[in-house]
């Protein structure tokens, strides 16, 4: 006798359009200030995102934050006298279609690992547009920040088993977006959030290099990579300077090897509750494994990342970068908070 297979849907349309209608009549706002995770790519950020993902105080974004404009690296600059699509055309993220219909999978593009798993992506691409455009017609926005805040509303919103939503005493809303404090970028972040913060993470340049060249192609040669290495430790540098009270500088190193200590100062920085789960890398309150270049099988915080680079690169590498690296490494290192 064949088996009996039931269709993988909701028994009708009806039934989805009154999941969605319930999040429009209990919709909860997302007007927290931002702590904004940034840094050059392959530092750490998103182990710190990863981290915070379950704190009770926290609206986490899961994945990377994309409003920026043109690329996802600029802070967004929107025309308050524009409409709601042309809000939404700017602010979109188009990798949430792809996370949507395929789930959350943080790896890199590399054949050799296989059967990484991956967890369910429920923030319905659809139902963010409609939610924002409802709330902009509800309440018109005046500033930049107004229109963000509406566009985070509708994110959290319109995902459908955020574990976090309706909890109690929100603080902050956390997020991480490679290189986007940077430059004129951080400008404009401080102007829509000037009780925003910033967390930025500080790298070992050689184990910087052993993971993004390994990463990336386009982080292979080695020059442009030093060069973007260079880039990120100096713009870490000057938002230290121009915001010594909100921003916080964080080694990679004291991250992994002592992060309850490190966990804790960024809590009470945030002034946040210390919790438990500051201390295990979560996607929606599910354990993921660590963003590696390596293939690494168990979650958690892992140790391995910190010395690979000795037996990974040639020698001759490492010392152009040490060379080019080290001095500057030691001068904005001085500057972490936690380190």
């Amino acid at each position: 006798m064949a088996r009996f297979e039931p269709a993988l849907s909701l028994a009708s349309w009806a039934d989805a359009e009154r999941v969605f209608r319930s999040r429009r009549e209990d919709i909860v706002p997302v007007t927290e200030p931002m702590a904004l995770v940034s840094q050059v790519q392959r530092s750490g950020g998103t182990l710190v995102n990863s981290l915070l993902d379950g704190h009770p105080e926290l609206h986490v974004h899961p994945y990377e934050l994309h409003i920026g404009h043109p690329t996802k690296a600029d802070w967004p600059a929107l025309d308050l006298d524009a409409d709601s699509e042309a809000w939404l055309e700017l602010l979109s993220e188009p990798v949430l279609a792809k996370l949507f219909a395929t789930g959350y999978r943080k790896k890199p593009d590399m054949d050799a690992i296989e059967d990484y798993p991956t967890l369910p992506f429920t923030v319905v691409p659809s139902l963010i547009d409609h939610l924002f455009r409802l709330l902009c017609a509800d309440r018109p926005p005046e500033s930049q920040r107004q229109v963000i805040d509406h566009y985070l509303t509708a994110f959290f919103n319109a995902w459908i088993d955020n574990q976090g939503l309706r909890g109690e005493g929100k603080r902050w809303v956390a997020a991480f977006a490679p290189r986007t404090a940077w430059g004129d970028s951080r400008r404009r972040f401080f102007a829509d959030y000037p009780d925003g913060r910033i967390v930025a993470v500080l790298r070992d340049p050689r184990a910087w290099y052993a993971s993004a060249s390994r990463f990336y192609n386009r982080y292979g040669e080695l020059d442009e990579a030093v060069a973007l290495w260079q880039r990120g430790a100096n713009e870490i540098a000057a938002l230290k300077r121009e915001q010594p009270d909100r921003a916080l500088v964080v080694t990679y190193e004291a991250l992994v090897q002592d992060s309850e200590r490190v966990m804790r100062g960024l809590a009470e920085w945030l002034g946040i509750s210390w919790s438990p789960t500051l201390l295990v890398p979560t996607f929606n309150l599910l354990p993921v494994r660590p963003n590696s270049s390596y293939e690494l099988a168990a979650t958690g915080i892992r140790h391995e990342s910190l010395e690979r680079w000795r037996d990974a690169l040639d020698p001759e590498i490492v010392a152009t970068v040490e060379e080019r690296t080290l001095e500057l490494h030691a001068d904005v290192s001085a500057l972490a908070d936690l380190s």
